[in-house]
């Protein structure tokens, strides 16, 4: 009963916070960020700390239409939280109903809509990115909708800060319990349907390869839909999904990454990358669910026949699950419904083999490798270069070795050593990290190396410079 008190109270701080017209158009109509005048639907977690929503309202004005869907996507986050599913917490709203009361001039004016005469709240601070907005004209009035990604840990720790989010133990409950998926056509489907790009390989050999930018065109209306319907079957079993359509609408926001690694990362020599290795490692994801589908038709009935597995991206693509079938035919069904059918009955054993790889990956660690080089002019040798250590002359690549050791799970990577390059294998990194103020976080590839890189130079005063290979590779470059 005290929880049906307290969501019930939720729309009436909304209309306190609304009393003195802040979030009133100029004709004077009220419109709460709770009031069920707009939707918010969650799509998934997005990259640093993000998590990215689709936020439809209506408005008088285009412009101010989608203003108000990005300060909706923030007071989401504020006041709503995530819902829970059948097998994971939910992740609260930000600020407790009670702290919102007692700070209800603090919120008016933090989420208060831009005028000509004020630039509005600092909501805003808190947007990402938007992705193209759709816009339909009802009457008088706008329907938008819009994909917003919202800095999601940033807001938490600003709320922290001011001393009006809950405590981060609290908030940060069962965040990490489930892997992160992001769903992906597969191979075979992106050749058949003509998905694919040229793209010339590190030996100089074109290959072809799949173009996931495809979610505009008029004849990926049904992959988009069946990745829609995917995703939020997973959401539904507690995972975080990752939109691939909004990852590739990042991607294309952002300048063209360049090929030379003297520009990007101060060094000399040429990286080569393929499409599909940036696209994973600009994922912040665990797995990625590869999937095939086809639509077949019986006479005038039609049904959805699938087949996708799931692999872990951090081990050269190993896979961790399978699921294959078909659906009911039918003769009036959606496509979303179709694929439902086939692979409801399927994803009970395929969620449980996700997560018992991701129960394992907690305990024994995520695998990656690691490459430590050193470029023409470098002034270290790795097998002959020494520095002081634990009281003897010891190599600059025992050294890293011997790091290594003491910052992995098992504490047994294994190594090919060359004067200009080691490799490590097997290396296996944490998960999960206890940061500030007891806050539970993800450990990325980058990050991990980040403290070998700043142990040589604070210690050695040796240089060195990080470059992401790939989802599970990671240079040193010294």
């Amino acid at each position: 009963m005290k929880k049906l008190i307290k969501f019930g109270f939720i729309p009436t701080l909304l209309l306190l916070l609304t009393a003195n017209s802040v979030f009133a158009q100029k004709n004077n109509e009220k419109r709460s960020v709770l009031d069920q005048q707009y939707e918010v639907q969650y799509i998934g977690v997005g990259q640093d700390g993000t998590k990215v929503f689709t936020v439809t309202t209506t408005a008088k004005d285009a412009t101010e239409g989608i203003e108000m869907a990005k300060r909706d996507a923030v007071a989401a986050c504020l006041f709503r939280g995530i819902t829970a599913s059948e097998q994971t917490k939910a992740t609260p709203a930000i600020v407790s109903y009670a702290v919102a009361e007692e700070n209800i001039g603090f919120f008016e004016n933090f989420l208060a809509l831009p005028t000509r005469k004020a630039p509005g709240g600092q909501y805003h601070r808190f947007i990402n990115k938007t992705g193209q907005p759709k816009t339909v004209k009802n009457g008088k009035v706008y329907s938008i909708s819009v994909d917003v990604q919202v800095l999601y840990d940033e807001l938490l720790q600003y709320m922290q800060d001011k001393g009006f989010a809950q405590d981060v133990k609290t908030t940060g409950a069962g965040k990490y319990a489930k892997p992160i998926l992001m769903v992906v056509p597969s191979d075979v489907y992106c050749s058949e349907m003509g998905y694919v790009q040229k793209w010339r390989d590190e030996n100089g050999v074109m290959r072809t390869v799949p173009n996931y930018d495809v979610f505009n065109r008029e004849d990926a209306r049904d992959l988009r839909l069946v990745i829609s319907s995917l995703n939020e079957i997973f959401n539904k079993k507690g995972f975080e999904v990752q939109s691939l359509e909004f990852l590739m609408k990042s991607i294309k926001q952002e300048e063209s990454e360049n090929q030379f690694i003297g520009q990007d990362y101060g060094l000399d020599g040429e990286i080569i990358e393929s499409p599909i290795d940036r696209i994973k490692r600009t994922a912040n994801v665990d797995f990625i669910v590869d999937l095939d589908f086809e639509i077949m038709e019986v006479g005038s009935q039609r049904y959805v026949t699938f087949n996708m597995k799931a692999v872990d991206v951090s081990s050269n693509a190993r896979e961790i699950a399978h699921a294959h079938g078909d659906g009911k035919p039918s003769n009036s069904a959606s496509i979303n419904t179709l694929l439902e059918e086939a692979v409801l009955n399927h994803m009970d054993s395929f969620c449980k083999k996700l997560q018992n790889e991701y129960v394992n990956m907690s305990k024994n660690g995520r695998q990656i490798t690691v490459k430590v080089k050193r470029t023409d002019n470098s002034d270290y040798d790795l097998l002959r270069t020494t520095f002081a250590f634990e009281g003897q002359q010891t190599t600059l690549g025992d050294i890293i070795y011997y790091w290594l050791q003491d910052n992995t799970v098992d504490n047994n990577p294994t190594r090919n050593i060359s004067p200009n390059v080691i490799t490590f294998n097997q290396v296996m990194i944490p998960l999960t990290k206890v940061g500030r103020r007891g806050a539970v976080q993800r450990v990325d590839t980058q990050e991990y190396l980040q403290g070998l890189q700043t142990y040589l130079r604070n210690t050695y005063n040796v240089e060195g410079t990080i470059y992401m290979r790939g989802p599970s590779e990671v240079w040193l470059v010294l």
